[in-house]
């Protein structure tokens, strides 16, 4: 997800974000409430396992990561959250979300 044209996620979750609190979310997700430091305001951010082999059973395979960052991106409506920013660590994508 480096920068495979589709979508570019940053290699480093920023430490301009604290995190606040922490909800499951899923099988192979998790979210974390975050405040930016600068401004105070408060994100979502939802770390999606990365699978690591084509074969493996655990984690989300790239293609589906790229998919729904693709319609976060593509969708622009009140009642869908936004997607602010996306990073990526050797384990996790990291979705920066609106709350």
């Amino acid at each position: 997800m480096a920068d495979s044209g589709r979508t570019h996620a940053k290699e480093y979750f920023p430490e301009l974000l604290l995190p606040v609190s922490l909800s499951p979310c899923g099988q192979f997700a998790v979210v974390k409430k975050c405040r930016e430091k600068s401004t105070g305001l408060q994100y979502a951010a939802k770390f999606i396992k990365k699978r690591r082999t084509k074969s493996s059973r655990r984690g989300v395979s790239r293609e589906d990561i790229e998919r729904e960052v693709s319609i976060l991106k593509e969708i622009q409506h009140p009642n869908v959250i936004t997607l602010h920013e996306v990073y990526e660590n050797k384990t996790d994508v990291i979705l920066i979300l609106e709350l």
